[in-house]
């Protein structure tokens, strides 16, 4: 019997087999895929938000803002050449030159003090940071604090600065040329080794440590050294305020302790360091306690150590804006 005009299903027609249910366990999958999608994109978000706002926050303290003002900390210690920081644990001129330039351009550093712990170095190295801080000093006061010794190069650079500390028994001075040329001539001929040198040019293998030098190179190497001593001597004389003459005479190659040294005029003061950083801040302009900002930051930690100076500052003057003491604005003061 017929009702709605259709052919009714045949008995003998086959059913199309039912869809297969979703197992647990893929459900469960999904779920766990699409969470942990979420989850990253969390974690992602916030590690973009924490880094833009240090770096806001970094930004805004560098601007001068707010306050985070301190001293500017340069460490010169062993021996110093011209890019010799890592490979015999001396100092990089080259690493302290590109500090002061930070220093230089950072509102944040009110002044500059170098800490000195070196027996010298290269005469080159001396005169590349000697010239940088003639240039700093201009704007900002660069102050010296010497430790056990600040000789030969070590004390060249550190002549130019606005002042210079040592303590009453610092190694001071050392004004003075050397050049040491060894000679294995006699163990070439015990052990049974030569050597066999080919040059061109008259002087190519002039200071070599096979054989003697002969008086020709020895009064060229005479002479270079004169030059560079010269230099040395007109530098202290320039830095320190002293006249040629007065370095010449102290220019003996010998230090003198910080006691002595202070009555010669090769120093200004005796002091530690934390008098040193004092000082520092004062001519900055910086009143109250004085920090200390290290101005070599070293990878992850140097980072991570300027991030919790700068929640530090944030801290500090949020509470001074909250107890209505205002934020040190005061300005530097030029020696």
């Amino acid at each position: 019997m017929e009702m709605d005009g259709t052919a009714p299903p045949n008995a003998n027609t086959p059913m199309p087999p039912p869809a297969p249910a979703a197992k647990p366990g893929q459900s469960n999958a999904v779920i766990g895929w699409i969470v942990g999608g979420v989850a990253l994109c969390l974690v992602l978000l916030i590690i973009v938000f924490f880094c833009g706002t240090c770096f806001f926050l970094s930004a805004i303290f560098k601007s001068g803002e707010f306050g985070g003002r301190g001293v500017g900390l340069i460490e010169i210690s062993g021996v110093l050449a011209s890019n010799s920081e890592g490979l015999t644990g001396g100092t990089s001129s080259q690493s302290v030159v590109v500090q002061l330039q930070n220093a230089l351009k950072d509102s944040r550093i009110r002044s500059v003090l170098i800490r000195i712990d070196s027996p010298g170095g290269t005469p080159a190295a001396a005169q590349e940071i000697y010239e940088e801080i003639m240039r700093v000093k201009v704007s900002k006061p660069v102050i010296v604090s010497i430790g056990d010794l600040g000789a030969s190069a070590a004390y060249y650079l550190a002549s130019a600065a606005n002042v210079i500390y040592a303590l009453p028994d610092s190694d001071v001075g050392s004004i003075g040329v050397i050049l040491e040329i060894p000679n294995i001539q006699g163990l070439e001929d015990k052990i049974g080794v030569h050597w066999f040198i080919y040059t061109q040019g008259q002087y190519k293998d002039i200071g070599s440590p096979l054989r003697p030098p002969t008086p020709a190179e020895s009064a060229i190497i005479q002479q270079q050294m004169t030059v560079a001593y010269n230099h040395f001597i007109e530098g202290v004389a320039a830095g320190r305020h002293m006249s040629a003459s007065k370095v010449r005479d102290l220019a003996t190659g010998l230090t003198f302790p910080g006691t002595e040294a202070k009555a010669l005029g090769l120093i200004d003061a005796l002091g530690n360091y934390q008098v040193a950083l004092t000082r520092a801040g004062r001519l900055g302009g910086i009143k109250g306690e004085v920090r200390a900002i290290p101005l070599l930051q070293r990878g992850a930690l140097g980072i991570f150590s300027e991030l919790l100076t700068t929640f530090k500052d944030l801290s500090n003057n949020l509470n001074k804006l909250l107890h209505g003491t205002g934020v040190d604005q005061s300005t530097p003061v030029k020696q």
